[in-house]
């Protein structure tokens, strides 16, 4: 659950998904988008730099291509930009097109491995599922809105009975009905979308910082000797 394969080492990679002339939402806004953009993969196939060797003080970042930074240069990603704010290196497991099971046991392998201290998660699209070890936009069989507010909160539960501390981030638009999920979690952040990417879908600069500025008044209110 700590690698993603078929990213291990890709280099400079000028697109990556809908951030691409041919399923970008809005071509023009892609042709005039003024930064350079390369996905560069690590040795575990996640965009960011080498984890460091000792990953006893770090920040985890798990989500999917919100948090991968599809169609925004690297340094400008939210786990990049925490990464600064913070001083603590915060790595990145952003994952395109990853549901929330994989999220869910994403963040279980993270505490059978290593321990954390703090993992922050950014929830995806309710209807997507993992099924035969992949994630799927939506299964058929297991559709509808009053399934995947079940599902989600399997996962939600998952990853919040853990034994460490969670900050738990929702992309924008993932649901219908989001103000119900806000009032049964009321620790859930729901990101407001600010600004938009190259591929006219995904943050940019804006929404980044603000992302950045939210997480980071949440840490200022955890008590970490607590677990």
């Amino acid at each position: 659950m700590l690698k993603i394969r078929n990213r291990i080492d890709i280099k400079n990679a000028p697109i990556s998904g809908i951030d691409c002339p041919e399923l970008c939402l809005d071509k023009e806004h892609f042709q005039n988008y003024p930064k350079k953009i390369l996905y560069k993969y690590n040795t575990n196939g996640f965009r960011d730099h080498e984890w460091p060797t000792d990953l006893s003080d770090v920040i985890w970042c798990v989500g999917d291509s919100f948090t991968v930074g599809v169609g925004q240069p690297f340094e400008e990603t939210w786990p990049n930009l925490l990464q600064k704010k913070s001083n603590k290196r915060c790595l990145n497991l952003g994952e395109d097109g990853c549901s929330n099971d994989t999220m869910a046991l994403r963040i279980k392998e993270i505490c059978k491995l290593h321990n954390p201290k703090l993992i922050i998660v950014m929830w995806s699209y309710l209807a997507r599922r993992r099924r035969n070890n992949k994630d799927v936009g939506h299964d058929k069989n297991d559709f509808g809105d009053d399934i995947d507010m079940v599902n989600f909160s399997k996962n939600f539960k998952i990853a919040n009975e853990l034994s460490t501390n969670i900050l738990n981030l929702l992309i924008p638009f993932a649901v219908d009905g989001v103000e119900l999920l806000k009032e049964k979690y009321k620790d859930l952040i729901v990101i407001p979308q600010l600004d938009y990417a190259r591929d006219h879908h995904h943050f940019d600069i804006m929404t980044s910082e603000h992302v950045t500025e939210l997480i980071t008044k949440k840490i200022d209110t955890i008590d970490f000797e607590s677990k």
